[in-house]
C-alpha cells in the first residue's frame, strides 16, 4: 500500500500529464484555427481544415474540463487534509477525428461551466495568503468566475434591446436586436470573458500544479 507521500506524488504526476494533454490539444486546435484564418476562402486545402477543426476544438475542450476538474479536486483534498483521490477525472476522447455526434455533444454539454471552482480552498493550505502561488490560483479562480458571469449575463435585456423600425407608409419593419446605447464596451468585455474560459481553465490548472508542488515541498 502506498504511503501518503507516494499517493500525492502519484496524483501530482497524473495532474501534470493532464496539463500536458490539455496544452497539446489546445495547441493543435489553435494551429488549425490559425491555418484557416491564413488561407484564402477558395483554397482547396481549406475544406480539410474545416472538416478537422470542430473535432480538434472538441478534444481541446474535453481535455481542459478534465484538467480543471482534477486541479480543483486535488486542491480541495489538500485543503481539507484528506488523501488524494484514487483516480483523477480523465478526458473522454474518441477516435482521432471525432464523429459529428460526439463533437456536437461536447459543444452543447456546458461541462466547463459546471466545473468552475467555488469558494477558495487555496486559503486553507496553511501557506501565507500573499504567497505568489496562492495569489495565482486565486486570480485564476476569479477570472473563471468572470467568464461564468459573462455567460449568464450575455444576451440579457440589460445589454440588448428590441427595436422595430418604421418602414415606408408607417409600417413597422421586422424586429431587430441591438446593443443598448452606452453598453458597447461592457458587451465586448463580456464576450471576451465568456470565450476566454478555455484559456483560463488551463491557466488555473497550471497555477494549481505550482501551488500544490509548493505545498508538498513545505510539508515534507
Amino acid at each position: 500500500m502506498r504511503t501518503l507521500e507516494e499517493q500525492w506524488e502519484r496524483s501530482l504526476g497524473q495532474l501534470q500529464k493532464l496539463g500536458q494533454l490539455s496544452a497539446a490539444a489546445h495547441g493543435r486546435a489553435t494551429a488549425a484555427r490559425e491555418m484557416l484564418a491564413s488561407i484564402g476562402a477558395n483554397a482547396e486545402s481549406r475544406s480539410g481544415y474545416l472538416a478537422a477543426y470542430p473535432a480538434l476544438q472538441a478534444r481541446s475542450q474535453v481535455c481542459d474540463v478534465a484538467y480543471l476538474r482534477a486541479s480543483n479536486r486535488l486542491l480541495r483534498r489538500a485543503a481539507s487534509g484528506r488523501r488524494p483521490p484514487a483516480r483523477l477525472p480523465r478526458p473522454w476522447l474518441v477516435g482521432p477525428a471525432g464523429p459529428s455526434w460526439w463533437v456536437e455533444m461536447i459543444r452543447c454539454s456546458g461541462a466547463v461551466w459546471r466545473s468552475i471552482p467555488e469558494a477558495a480552498p487555496e486559503f486553507a493550505l496553511g501557506m501565507p495568503l500573499n504567497h505568489p502561488a496562492v495569489a495565482a490560483v486565486t486570480a485564476g479562480a476569479e477570472q473563471l468566475g468572470a467568464s461564468c458571469r459573462a455567460k449568464d449575463i450575455r444576451g440579457s435585456s440589460a445589454l440588448y434591446e428590441i427595436t422595430r423600425p418604421v418602414g415606408p407608409g408607417g409600417r413597422l419593419a421586422s424586429a431587430d436586436v441591438r446593443i443598448r446605447p452606452g453598453k458597447q464596451e461592457e458587451t465586448r468585455q463580456l464576450h471576451t470573458d465568456r470565450h476566454k474560459v478555455w484559456e483560463r481553465a488551463g491557466a488555473y490548472g497550471d497555477a494549481t500544479q505550482v501551488l500544490l508542488a509548493e505545498w508538498r515541498h513545505t510539508n515534507t
